[in-house]
């Protein structure tokens, strides 16, 4: 099959930067697809014989435009976008999901903002052990106690647990790892390896992640706050998967106990990996893809 996958790319020094929508390009090739990568820039390229179109949002451009090509170009052979970020854009994405045939959604607790659609599809977070989990992070020693890692605007979320750890004397890696449009991918998997423990806090109800997945691909136990509106609970246990936590308290106590007592640090860790190698990685989420559509 000739499959078109529409996203806006970044590059640096010529080289495109890493992001999940080259995953899913690889991944459909060594399906034994053959895939055209179509840039927002190249609408011509859609006028070409594809059998399938796939739309993967991948954040702004340099502009600030949030855009969507397959909405502007009509397009003849069956279509479908991937939505990551619908807790951020829920109208937006409302709006642009009635141009295509699939709609594919990250955000477990927008689900119903697909309700109407004829082909709507929770399609959750996954990552690639191309960068994340891969053997030599996995061999790194740990530096921190515990680690987490986003943009500087969300790095406030950590403000807990980074108060737990200054009273219980237990190190703390919180930062910003990747830089706009440049550097992203090892950088953060590296990072990420350096940690006994990570943490998450989601936003808007948006677990299970991209951080969730990610640090459980990295072999380290997850502390992630426990939400029951969003959709970690369809996907992982509040233990032995990840440690649960709801308010400062619990907090502490979780990080004490993943501190203390390394069994549970590994026990999670294991459960975790051996989930995410099972089902969580983007090759799961492309089979699912070409099923709904029939191919």
């Amino acid at each position: 099959m000739r499959i078109a996958v529409v996203f806006r790319a970044d590059y640096h020094d010529g080289k495109p930067v890493p992001a999940y929508p080259w995953s899913y390009v690889e991944a459909f090739q060594e399906m034994g697809h053959e895939v055209e990568v179509v840039h927002p820039a190249q609408p011509q390229k859609l006028g070409m014989n594809f059998d399938f179109a796939l739309e993967i949002e991948n954040g702004r451009d340099e502009a600030g435009s949030l855009r969507f090509v397959l909405q502007e170009i009509p397009f003849i052979v069956p279509s479908a976008v991937l939505f990551y970020d619908t807790h951020g854009y829920p109208d937006l994405h409302a709006e642009v999901a009635k141009s295509y045939d699939h709609v594919f959604f990250g955000t477990w607790v927008k689900r119903d903002l697909f309700a109407g659609h004829p082909s709507a599809h929770w399609c959750p977070s996954a990552t690639d052990l191309k960068w994340f989990g891969t053997p030599e992070q996995l061999a790194t020693e740990p530096e921190f106690d515990v680690g987490f890692f986003g943009s500087k605007r969300g790095l406030e979320r950590a403000k807990d647990m980074v108060e737990i750890c200054k009273r219980n004397g237990w190190t703390y890696d919180v930062r910003q790892v990747a830089s706009n449009r440049r550097v992203r991918w090892p950088a953060t998997g590296n990072a990420m390896a350096k940690c006994r423990v990570l943490f998450n806090r989601g936003q808007k109800h948006d677990s299970p992640n991209l951080r969730c997945i990610e640090s459980m691909a990295m072999c380290r136990p997850l502390i992630s706050n426990a939400d029951p509106r969003s959709g970690m609970d369809q996907l992982f246990n509040d233990y032995p998967d990840y440690w649960g936590y709801q308010g400062p308290i619990e907090l502490e106590h979780g990080m004490r106990v993943l501190m203390e007592q390394p069994k549970y640090q590994k026990e999670l860790a294991d459960n975790a990996r051996a989930k995410v190698e099972a089902k969580h990685l983007v090759k799961h989420r492309a089979q699912q893809i070409l099923e709904v559509v029939g191919a």
